[in-house]
């Protein structure tokens, strides 16, 4: 199956999924409530903050050595459990320890409930090893499906256990611990043969060490970047506040389907390829990614108040405001997913982990500046600053990097684009499948 049509067909799935992912976060917010929206986004923010810490950076280097040889996935899945088990314990010890420790970092959030999440880590970090070996074998279809499976237990749990049983965030975060354990046992199945292995090997690990740790750096200062802003506001402010903005932060996500689901494929493309290659084709998909993401943008924009206070209620009508300040961010964001995903195909430069450190430190200096007199505006603000250096930013080096690519040639469509875009679209959704050397399959 050709990039494009895997690319549209993985975008049109995710197009589908909208609705159930909406209805899922009206549930949530409706029947929690402001408050206790906010602790389940905390509590969401922090575990996944541990799990990004516990991850290693194994999930990129996998997916990049899976790409390069597609024999290693059965090692590559055995030395996942490994990995996957082990840190995913270390990282709910060192999250619950902190707890104990500085227990006013964590608000309301209680203990009990850190715990209930905290044992969905281990199987969280090994599946998502399994789906990075997925990626790397290019087995879109398998991806695809742990995307649907994932939406609907994620809308059957709200359902069951807020609407039905009128349970809360407790149960809720149970909830999605079961799903974490059901995901790892789907892949485990969906991935058979290669993952009937159990024997780790240690020198395909060692193998992939030195761009794990590259991958590291660059993915974990990115993650805190895009998710420090929850942290802080419950910090600093109040669960209430928390609830508020992250209703804003749910709703402009929808935004990154398009270059999420494009750079998910993407990442094993490049890393497949050879070094010099490539970087036409990558400024082919950013001239159609901001294309459709200016659409969305606009889209979003002029209906933010009619999606936030007609969907989430009359109490979430503080986001509308956080999301109209978000939005050029998340433009920026979009466009910017794709030049990260090219170069964590490539080699993961060091590059990447300077630059996000660098915005972490002005996205939590701005934070700490204009919570306490912006409120939640400010941690919109600061997330847009942010998000905007990385753009500039990550789209300089890259040029750089391929002198040949002029700047016009990454944001504007060609003309012989522009009037084939139709038909090329309907190409990649009807047409007989072609691999990536152009022949019929």
């Amino acid at each position: 199956m050709g990039f494009a049509r895997q690319a549209l067909w993985t975008y049109l799935v995710r197009i589908v999924l909208i609705p159930l992912g909406v209805i899922n976060a009206v549930i949530v917010a409706r029947w929690l409530g402001p408050s206790g929206q906010g602790t389940f986004a905390a509590v969401t923010a922090f575990v996944a903050t541990a799990a990004t810490v516990g991850g290693l950076g194994l999930s990129p280097a996998v997916t990049n050595a899976a790409a390069s040889d597609p024999s290693a996935a059965p090692a590559l899945l055995a030395n996942a459990r490994l990995t996957g088990f082990v840190s995913g314990i270390v990282a709910a010890l060192a999250l619950l320890g902190l707890h104990l420790t500085t227990p006013g970092v964590f608000g309301e959030i209680s203990f009990t409930l850190l715990l209930i999440a905290g044992i969905a880590l281990p199987f969280s970090l090994i599946a998502a090893q399994f789906q990075a070996v997925a990626l790397g074998v290019r087995q879109i279809r398998q991806y695809n499906f742990m995307v649907i499976q994932d939406r609907v237990l994620l809308l059957f749990t709200a359902l069951a256990i807020l609407v039905v049983l009128g349970r809360g965030v407790t149960w809720l975060v149970a909830g999605t611990t079961v799903i974490a354990a059901v995901k790892l046992a789907t892949y485990d199945v969906m991935l058979r043969p290669g993952s009937a292995r159990w024997r780790p090997d240690l020198r395909v690990l060692r193998g992939i060490g030195r761009l794990s740790i590259r991958a590291y750096l660059a993915t974990l200062l990115a993650f805190l970047v895009l998710r420090s802003d929850i942290m802080l506001i419950h910090a600093m402010l109040d669960p209430t506040s928390t609830g508020v903005y992250s209703v804003a932060v749910r709703v402009a996500e929808l935004l990154l389907v398009l270059p999420a689901a494009i750079g998910t494929i993407l990442f094993p493309k490049i890393a497949a390829s050879d070094e010099s290659s490539g970087a036409h084709f990558t400024a082919a998909v950013s001239r159609h990614t901001t294309l459709a993401v200016t659409v969305g943008c606009a889209v979003v924009g002029a209906s933010a108040w009619w999606l936030v206070v007609f969907a989430f209620g009359q109490p979430y009508q503080g986001a509308t405001v956080c999301l109209w300040i978000l939005l050029p961010g998340i433009w920026c964001m979009s466009v910017q997913l794709i030049f990260a995903n090219d170069l964590a195909g490539r080699d993961y430069p060091v590059f990447l982990a300077l630059m996000w450190f660098v915005l972490l430190v002005v996205n939590v200096a701005l934070n700490l500046l204009w919570l306490p007199w912006l409120g939640i505006a400010g941690a919109a603000a600061s997330s847009t600053v942010a998000y905007v250096m990385s753009l500039g930013l990550l789209v300089r080096y890259w040029l750089r990097r391929f002198p040949e690519i002029r700047a016009v040639d990454l944001f504007v469509l060609r003309r012989d684009e522009w009037s084939t875009l139709p038909s090329r679209l309907r190409d990649s959704l009807w047409s007989r499948p072609k691999d990536d050397t152009g022949s019929t399959s």
